[in-house]
């Protein structure tokens, strides 16, 4: 027993003695892991220090693969106010359409619409912004006595002398449309653009995807489809109907384009364009086979300025035919559209355009793919003739208050024909229209209009039609400040 109590001393003594040096490393290892911890509070305070420097020199650098930046994008443009005044004017930065066709042009330096690029947004690790838009759209259409008309009001497709006589109400969702705009910088004052744009005019009246825009531009050099240079979209009349006024310069094409600045507002493109003639007619009963050799040249000049702008355009083609003995013909195609717009009193506008060519139908709202661009002089002379064409319209644009407008539209074509073609073939049309649109609250637009329309044919025939429409439509972006739309 006394052993055992001596050796129970001795473990005691045993612990108690290398208790000491336990303790002593413990207390070691809690002061360095303090001194670690200091210092990465340290660390920590200079590295959020450094990253506030870097948020307010460049805060597009801060962007992590997977994070979403909030913060305003910069400019990838940054234009001289030379560049600006050449590229686009405050008149027309300002004029609105249902239609938003010239949010959609390509412009010269690539400019905006509005130079704080509202809606866009910095793809995370990349210089490129991107804009995802577009619009949800219902029309409700009545047409008294036409039921054959299809979602566009087209004078030359009013029948003639038809035995049908019965209203008709079409509901569509047709003019809905989804686009994405990138924009890239490119050196010093330089970017690239590409803008991609659908809508659901499919083919043989389905409701299907279609593409209206797919362009490439890089500061002033484009390729791909977009409007004609030989029209001018910003010249357009604020109407809900998809189609428009008949004697409107409106069709988009596959091109190479290139513009440029002539200082004082004023600009200059060139274009080679996808010349795809229009020409239906037969011989014996055997269709003949339209031919393009070339493609069409088309050039314009355009002035801006703070109150308005000016344009004139030409186009140059050639157009061809094979008839069905392998027979070739051939004619020369050329055109001129003078356009413009201009504000009075306040925000109130007023667009005119007029046209005028031998072989320039396909152009035309009314008369675009009805064939008429030439046809042969006569039976007896088939000789190919490009058909003169006159197409004239004008439109007042009118602001009740700043949520509230209306717009007046009258237009005319006239295409001059040749003895050889039918008497029912298409001479000349009229519209005109008026409407009331109204923003109630954010990017919902709802309108109603009147149309009617009067097209007489070769042999002097005529018939008109009117037709109703309620329209709808909510944006996924609105991008255009509400300041801008006070008149």
């Amino acid at each position: 027993m006394h052993k055992t109590r001596k050796t129970i001393h001795l473990l005691f003594l045993m612990l108690i003695c290398g208790a000491s040096p336990l303790s002593a490393q413990e207390t070691t290892q809690e002061e360095a892991i303090r001194k670690l911890n200091a210092r990465m509070a340290e660390l920590q305070a200079q590295i959020a220090e450094i990253q506030a420097e870097l948020a307010a020199i460049h805060p597009e650098q801060l962007a992590q693969p997977g994070s979403i930046v909030s913060t305003q994008p910069p400019a990838p443009e940054k234009l001289t106010s030379q560049q600006q005044e050449e590229a686009i004017g405050e008149a027309t930065r300002h004029h609105q359409t249902f239609a938003q066709d010239e949010e959609d042009a390509p412009r010269l330096y690539n400019a905006p619409m509005d130079p704080t690029y509202p809606g866009f947004f910095l793809l995370p690790g990349t210089h490129t912004l991107l804009r995802i838009d577009g619009s949800a759209r219902a029309d409700l259409i009545y047409d008294p006595r036409t039921p054959t008309m299809g979602d566009g009001f087209i004078p030359s497709s009013i029948p003639i002398a038809s035995t049908s006589d019965h209203s008709n109400v079409n509901g569509s969702i047709r003019g809905s449309r989804f686009m994405a705009d990138f924009r890239i910088p490119y050196g010093e004052s330089a970017s690239a653009r590409t803008f991609i744009q659908y809508d659901f005019f499919g083919p043989n009246g389905t409701t299907a995807p279609r593409l209206r825009h797919f362009y490439a531009q890089l500061n002033n050099i484009l390729v791909g489809q977009t409007f004609t240079n030989f029209m001018d979209p910003d010249a357009f009349g604020d109407e809900l109907d998809n189609q428009g006024v008949n004697a409107a310069v409106s069709v988009r094409l596959p091109q190479a384009r290139y513009s440029f600045g002539l200082g004082g507002g004023a600009s200059a493109s060139i274009a080679l364009e996808d010349p795809d003639s229009s020409i239906d007619f037969s011989i014996a009963g055997a269709p003949v086979t339209p031919t393009t050799s070339a493609p069409d040249l088309t050039l314009h000049l355009r002035n801006e300025w703070e109150n308005g702008h000016l344009q004139l355009a030409s186009t140059f083609r050639d157009l061809g035919v094979e008839f069905p003995d392998g027979r070739r013909e051939s004619t020369f195609g050329w055109g001129v559209n003078a356009t413009g717009g201009i504000e009075v009193l306040g925000r109130n506008s007023i667009v005119l355009g007029l046209a005028y060519g031998h072989g320039i139908a396909r152009y035309v709202g009314d008369t675009a793919g009805a064939g008429l661009d030439a046809a042969p002089e006569s039976q007896t002379d088939l000789s190919l003739k490009a058909l003169p064409l006159t197409a004239a319209y004008g439109s007042y644009q009118h602001y009740w208050n700043q949520n509230m407008r209306s717009s007046v539209t009258l237009g005319h074509v006239k295409v001059q024909n040749t003895s050889f073609q039918l008497p029912d073939t298409y001479h000349k049309s009229t519209y005109s229209g008026i409407n009331l649109i109204w923003n109630p609250i954010g990017s919902l637009d709802v309108g109603a209009e009147f149309v009617y329309g009067w097209v007489e044919d070769k042999s002097g025939a005529n018939a008109d039609a009117p037709r109703f429409r309620i329209t709808a439509r909510y944006n996924f972006v609105k991008h255009r400040p509400a300041e801008e739309k006070a008149p």
